[in-house]
């Protein structure tokens, strides 16, 4: 390489960097993004009566995933897919989403109603299995939010205009995990 080839060698390549570091991106300042990841847990768990006992059923979630998402998922019922392997649900449809608040170990389920006929088949089916459905959801989902709470008090409240019923039930995580063990045990030998 000749001396002149070796003096202009280092101006061309300043020349190169020059051009192609101006190719026409312009510089930008912080692009907000959102809030930042915490991970995936867009799933929450709902009891439904099913073939041999009370069945925990993994159900996506669009929203945040907690005890409010999970207790209004539980009262719209089973998918059409959970249909089909033979979930129902023993709720009462509801025309608004239930109110629910969570905390500690205390989750508070409140349902209003406009009119009296709808407030007296949901005070009427709300008894036994379909408190089971509430109390283990609850658990499931509280637990999921606070791995540290074991046992959830739920108090549940149905109220219209003038009239108003509630009710308190206890569930237990293990209570509602040996429920699952059985109806998994009784699926798995009919």
């Amino acid at each position: 390489m000749s001396p002149a080839h070796r003096a202009v060698r280092p101006a061309l390549l300043l020349a190169s960097a020059l051009l192609l570091g101006a190719c026409g991106i312009p510089t930008t300042g912080v692009v907000g993004s959102g809030e930042p990841a915490t991970g995936i847990r867009s799933t929450v768990t709902l009891y439904f009566p099913g073939k041999g006992g009370l069945t925990p059923v993994p159900r996506r979630t669009p929203q945040r995933p907690g005890v409010e998402a999970a207790i209004r998922l539980l009262f719209r019922g089973p998918t059409s897919s959970e249909q089909r392997v033979g979930m129902v649900s023993l709720l009462p449809k509801l025309t608004k989403d239930p109110t629910v608040r969570a905390d500690g170990a205390k989750v508070s389920i409140e349902l209003g109603f406009d009119n009296r006929e709808d407030f007296a088949t949901a005070a009427k089916a709300l008894s036994g299995d379909a408190l089971a459905q509430l109390a283990c959801t609850a658990v499931s989902a509280r637990h999921a939010e606070d791995p540290d709470v074991e046992s959830v008090e739920v108090a549940m409240k149905a109220t219209m205009e003038g009239a108003e019923s509630r009710w308190n039930i206890e569930g237990h995580s293990a209570t509602c995990s040996a429920s699952a063990r059985r109806s998994a045990a009784n699926s798995g030998s009919g």
